[in-house]
């Protein structure tokens, strides 16, 4: 991000990513700090089946009797099990780069991928979307820019994919936008995503008075329970 800023792309342009997952190893000595050699990427997943490669729920099965450490430049954390190495981020994690994020006034946050949060709450014991659901409140804390035609809105999350954690994940389409100067629906709204009931495959985006109206994919319709487009 700091690249294209530096390039001069416009830092409302640039929306900082946060994984919901993480990179594992095998460790090839007893040295397990960062930096520590390793025999390649360490057992596939359960249910994400891909070696080296493992979902934030599966990640919270590892760390039950796990060390968990913190490398202290990037204030992330890693665990150690036997021989197997997993980096990977949390809430602490989110929290120092959201506020890189408002410090430096970037235009928002993306998550890959919504699937790989524990999605029903059954692995991590913090509820359902545990890692999304805390970054939306982060990001949400303080005034909503305007959204432009060019970027969508910071605490809009794509479509959940209803799949289940094995299968091989949805495509995942983007969100079209457009205002409405004729619909006053925001003028005493606080600023957020609310529920357009005269029209399902669509929804009001907030911010400071102003109203915009936001249309989901085909196919899709708003959810007002996860302020998302979702599968009817």
């Amino acid at each position: 991000m700091r690249y294209w800023r530096d390039k001069g792309t416009p830092v409302e342009k640039l929306n900082m990513g946060f994984a919901t997952y993480g990179r594992a190893f095998q460790l090839s000595t007893a040295s397990s700090q960062v930096g520590a050699p390793t025999s390649g990427p360490a057992a596939a997943g359960v249910f994400t089946r891909e070696a080296g490669f493992w979902s934030f729920y599966e990640i919270c099965t590892f760390l039950q009797g796990a060390s968990i450490q913190l490398i202290e430049d990037q204030k992330v954390p890693y665990a150690v099990k036997q021989n197997e190495w997993v980096g990977y981020d949390n809430k602490d994690s989110f929290e120092t780069k959201v506020r890189y994020l408002k410090d430096n006034s970037f235009g928002g946050a993306f998550v890959w991928a919504l699937d790989m949060d524990d999605f029903k709450g059954q692995f991590c014991g913090q509820g359902n979307y545990p890692l999304i659901t805390y970054l939306r409140s982060l990001v949400t804390q303080d005034v909503q820019p305007l959204p432009t035609m060019e970027t969508i809105p910071n605490h809009v999350t794509p479509p959940i994919n209803k799949n289940p954690p094995h299968a091989k994940p949805l495509p995942r389409p983007t969100i079209s936008t457009s205002s409405n100067s004729a619909d006053n629906f925001c003028a005493t709204k606080a600023g957020g995503i609310y529920a357009k009931p005269d029209a399902p495959g669509s929804f009001y985006s907030c911010a400071n008075g102003i109203t915009w109206i936001l249309n989901c994919p085909s196919n899709l319709v708003f959810q007002d329970s996860c302020k998302c487009c979702n599968w009817p």
